[in-house]
């Protein structure tokens, strides 16, 4: 008489060689020819914009006569059936074409609580399920060395601007020099700006040879961000003051003074007078 495992693994091998094992993993040889399966690579975990919209999507092939329906898992509240929506909630919608193996969940003007875990679930008995997650993000926008920037005449003065946290690059960033448009200008002592997209993308404004007129408040504002500013304060004459490199940091020539309030420089040069006199 054969003992209980040895049953249990001929029971076993009789499923696999006849394909009737049940698995919702998609893999071939593990799941019954006659029941629906997920397309993992085509329903994976979406990350989008705060205020904009989501597109979570869940691919199903081989669907036959079941039915797509989507779940927000973390109230069990059923928001779609097929291309029926069943929620209150005019942001969320269904989304399918006939003939299509995509089935869509739309999220319109997503708010933070949007965030979390969606089940896609096919209506097999049990219910086949796989989980989406969503990330809703805002981007954040950083100019390095602010607030002030501290910078002599005739010095090189670089500013910083960064975009973070975006799913995408922005479409445009652009840079404002108290209320109007920089306007690029490749002269010696011209504006010159370039971009650089990637998961964080960077905007750098370069002004070879400062003068007075470069004073005052920069703005640098993304397609897809708030902006952020910084005032640039230019030194007439051999003062020490700060002067920002390409990386950000704050230098001084005769020390560090990056940032100093102008009545404290103006103190310290005094000091240095009467040091000097001494």
């Amino acid at each position: 008489m054969l003992s209980p495992s040895l049953l249990l693994l001929f029971l076993l091998l009789l499923l696999l060689g006849s394909g009737r094992a049940v698995s919702d993993n998609g893999f071939p040889g593990l799941r019954r020819p006659d029941l629906p399966f997920f397309d993992f690579e085509e329903s994976k975990n979406v990350t989008a914009l705060l205020g904009k919209t989501a597109i979570l999507n869940c691919r199903v092939k081989n669907i036959g006569n079941k039915t797509v329906s989507w779940v927000r898992h973390r109230d069990i509240h059923l928001l779609t059936v097929g291309r029926f929506t069943y929620t209150s909630d005019a942001r969320f919608s269904a989304r399918h074409t006939q003939g299509s193996e995509d089935w869509l969940l739309m999220i319109y003007y997503l708010q933070e609580r949007d965030a979390g875990m969606y089940e896609c679930q096919i209506s097999t008995t049990p219910p086949m399920s796989h989980f989406v997650h969503l990330s809703v993000v805002e981007p954040e926008t950083v100019i390095l060395g602010g607030p002030d920037v501290y910078i002599n005449t005739g010095s090189r003065l670089a500013l910083t601007c960064s975009v973070k946290f975006s799913p995408e690059p922005p479409a445009f960033i652009f840079w404002y020099h108290e209320d109007k448009l920089v306007s690029y200008d490749r002269r010696p002592n011209g504006v010159v700006v370039t971009t650089e997209r990637g998961p964080v993308t960077t905007s750098h404004l370069l002004v070879q040879l400062v003068e007075p007129r470069h004073s005052g408040r920069y703005t640098c504002s993304p397609a897809n961000s708030k902006p952020q500013s910084v005032t640039v304060h230019v030194i007439a004459g051999d003062q020490p003051a700060a002067i920002l490199h390409e990386n950000g940091g704050p230098e001084a020539s005769g020390g560090s003074l990056a940032s100093l309030p102008p009545t404290l420089l103006l103190l310290l040069f005094i000091l240095q007078a009467n040091l000097t006199r001494s």
